[in-house]
């Protein structure tokens, strides 16, 4: 049997494992309701997910735990020796240099402060001013978590690559992720909790941040599909094969659907375009003579350098030196109309912008998935996201 065969007997046999699934999860549904969640009637952010956080951690609200919560946070992230006594926590700690940390926690000893970066860009000098802030109110006695889905480096903007490695070697700087450390932190949690009802909450909050960062669903079969692979040496090997070839999915999709669509939005405009999707800091730009007398362009870019990632959209300068603080007040007033606009700082050189719902993550397969096979849906967006920022550019005089 030639190789290619063997993994389309493979293929067919997953496919038929997840067609059962699909029907059990569609006859019992009904029942169990498998993907229902109270966080599909919540609005989600970095904030609130951030408040989540800060509510489990501090002993003194209403979740009836004590500090149990805190305690495990602590021995999971904190190496040193130390008796957990709480001073303060708090979200959205104002500190020096106008800013503010998203999770502050005071203890007897020690102070820990919480970066969450889901989908804003690091800032100018961030977690050095965090950094220096925390060594002097601490005396030395800090850790400063940075706290992102995928565990992704710090960019050096934000602190420089010797200051990073110093404060990793001093252990008062750690890189963790929901994808890693949170999930497992909250799976703690629900472990140590006698409340029946806050366990109900910590497993939706865990399922919404499951969906969110690994695509899980409620109902999955991993391990089945795991002792499928491992049954036999033929299908681990074809699935060897199959994972080399999905490195290559994003860059099909972005060829073969996702350029395709972009350019026909260009000619149904009347715009020029280019892009860099497959290169550093990938996004496309929308122009016309309009914008470019009032030194404007259309964007779509990853807020990371490397990979396609919390993809943003909205209105640039052409030229920062050239910038008009006025016009940029009233495209942002116009924004804000059609959009829900992202204020919580880090893109300095846009004029406005918003995520970009739907199509946040392109690393992510099920994003893919979408973009490929509801081209329309997606081409729908786009245009639509266009268009209204072209009446927006129109406005002006």
């Amino acid at each position: 049997m030639t190789e290619f065969k063997k993994i389309q007997n493979l293929i067919n046999i997953v496919k038929t494992k997840i067609d059962a699934h699909n029907k059990f999860k569609k006859e019992y549904d009904k029942q169990l309701a498998f993907d229902f969640s109270l966080f599909h009637f919540i609005e989600i952010g970095e904030n609130k997910i951030s408040q989540v956080l800060a509510y489990f951690l501090d002993e003194n609200t209403n979740h009836g735990q004590g500090n149990i919560f805190l305690k495990e946070f602590v021995r999971i992230f904190y190496d040193g020796e130390i008796v957990v006594q709480q001073v303060e926590i708090k979200c959205e700690k104002p500190i020096d240099y106008g800013r503010r940390i998203d999770i502050y926690i005071e203890l007897k000893g020690l102070t820990i402060a919480v970066e969450n970066k889901i989908w804003a860009d690091d800032q100018n000098n961030q977690l050095n001013d965090y950094s220096e802030y925390l060594n002097e109110q601490s005396k030395g006695k800090y850790l400063l978590l940075y706290l992102n889905p995928y565990g992704s480096e710090p960019k050096p903007k934000s602190i420089s690559e010797e200051l990073k490695d110093k404060l990793k070697s001093e252990e008062k700087l750690k890189i963790i992720s929901y994808k890693d450390d949170i999930i497992s932190l909250i799976n703690n949690w629900l472990m140590i909790c006698e409340a029946d009802n806050v366990s109900h909450f910590l497993k939706e909050f865990k399922k919404y941040l499951e969906i969110k960062f690994l695509g899980k669903n409620t109902l999955n079969m991993n391990n089945e599909l795991i002792d499928l692979l491992l049954s036999e040496k033929s299908n681990l090997e074809s699935y060897q094969a199959l994972s080399k070839a999905s490195s290559n999915i994003k860059n099909h999709v972005i060829q073969k659907t996702v350029l395709p669509i972009l350019k026909s939005i260009k000619q149904k405009h009347n715009l020029e375009f280019s892009e860099n999707l497959l290169k550093n800091w990938p996004g496309f730009v929308y122009s016309n003579s309009k914008m470019q007398k009032h030194n404007f362009q259309i964007s779509f870019s990853s807020s990371s350098e490397k990979g396609i990632s919390n993809m943003v959209f909205g209105i640039t300068p052409l030229n920062i030196e050239k910038r008009n603080s006025e016009i940029e007040k009233r495209i942002y007033t116009l924004f804000s109309e059609e959009f829900n606009p992202y204020t919580k700082g880090g893109y300095e050189n846009w004029v406005s912008l918003s995520y970009f719902d739907g199509y946040l993550n392109w690393e992510d397969l099920n994003t893919l998935k979408e973009v490929h096979f509801n081209k329309d849906a997606f081409k729908n967006t786009v245009d639509s996201h266009v268009t209204k920022m072209l009446e927006i550019i129109e406005q002006l005089k």
